[in-house]
């Protein structure tokens, strides 16, 4: 079931764990050994996109999308082990930090502490959850086929540079759809137009963030970041310019956390179906809480949030938006 709801769950999700970096608390220290973090999150999705594949297969215009509701279930975890001086850790699933600023996949990964305070983080995503997508998301009357598309790339992160509030990440890879025939079905397009919007890239992505303690019980966390897409086809290859603003509350045994972001997006060339290149603009608005050890149970949390995406797009085809509600539990052990 999961499968079939990535992209609203991946694209929302801002906290499933409210990330240590970002509490107005100390971070919890690590545990030597063997430890694993386990979240279960059930909820409902709206989304729509053109590349929903929950929606009819046929269109008949590039109007925009139809809407779709979905309930979810979503199994979330990580396992880890932490040397006995404390200072290296080896892990391996979904990173709780990832999840807490709207990011998902599956990783690979090393930390290593520093003197100064600071953490540098090495990863690798392998790629081994898939979303689905159209093969030609632009063939009309006749019902559009699915394939898959995966990310696989390495991360490099370095939170509280020589002990400061800033925090630097870099990372890298590559976007495969196993079948891509984008502007197949345009008979009046020619082999370099059909080729320019193949969607198939490599991914480039930098963002420096920095977090401002206001007082014990709040943070203010600000983020800049650029996206390189680097795609095959000129009329898919963009330049993505982000800023995100967080305020994170901590009250007694709950965190709260009010996320806002905004993305500017432009695109290489001409998309030759609609004739103009494409501009995006896409915010969104994000409300999550954790509550610690409900009714005393010890290691035990319970997590919610609520989330919403807008893309607006000057090409009125590629207009999204998603609403995702989620309740769940997480385990630490």
């Amino acid at each position: 079931m999961i499968n079939r709801h990535l992209n609203a769950l991946f694209l929302l999700i801002p906290a499933v764990c409210i990330p240590n970096q970002a509490q107005a608390n100390p971070p919890q220290p690590w545990s030597a050994g063997f430890n694993a973090d386990i979240s279960l999150l059930m909820g409902y999705s709206e989304s729509r996109s053109p590349f929903n594949t929950d929606n009819n297969s046929t269109i008949s215009d590039y109007g925009k999308a139809e809407s779709q509701s979905n309930a979810l279930i979503a199994p979330l975890g990580t396992i880890s082990y932490t040397n006995d001086a404390l200072n290296k850790q080896f892990y391996f699933g979904t990173s709780r930090s990832d999840l807490a600023f709207g990011r998902f996949h599956i990783e690979l990964g090393y930390k290593h502490k520093l003197d100064d305070n600071g953490t540098l983080i090495l990863s690798y995503v392998p790629g081994l959850l898939t979303a689905e997508t159209w093969q030609d998301p632009y063939l009309l009357d006749q019902a559009r086929a699915k394939t898959d598309s995966k990310i696989r790339g390495v991360r490099f992160q370095y939170n509280q540079i020589l002990g400061s509030h800033f925090s630097l990440e870099l990372a890298g890879g590559n976007q495969d759809i196993d079948h891509e025939n984008s502007g197949a079905s345009q008979p009046k397009l020619t082999d370099a137009q059909k080729q320019s919007l193949d969607r198939q890239s490599d991914i480039y992505f930098a963002q420096l963030s920095h977090l401002l303690p206001i007082n014990r019980a709040q943070a203010l966390r600000s983020a800049i970041r650029y996206t390189r897409d680097d795609a095959q086809g000129s009329a898919m290859a963009s330049d993505n310019y982000g800023v995100e603003l967080s305020l994170v509350h901590h009250f007694n045994k709950a965190n709260f956390a009010l996320t806002a972001s905004y993305n500017y997006v432009e695109f290489d060339a001409t998309n030759p179906i609609f004739e103009r290149t494409q501009q995006d603009d896409r915010w969104g608005v994000f409300l999550a809480a954790q509550y610690n050890e409900p009714m005393d149970w010890k290691n035990w949390n319970l997590v919610s949030l609520i989330g919403y995406n807008q893309s607006n797009s000057n090409i009125t085809f590629y207009d999204e938006d998603s609403l995702l509600f989620t309740v769940g539990m997480n385990y630490r052990f």
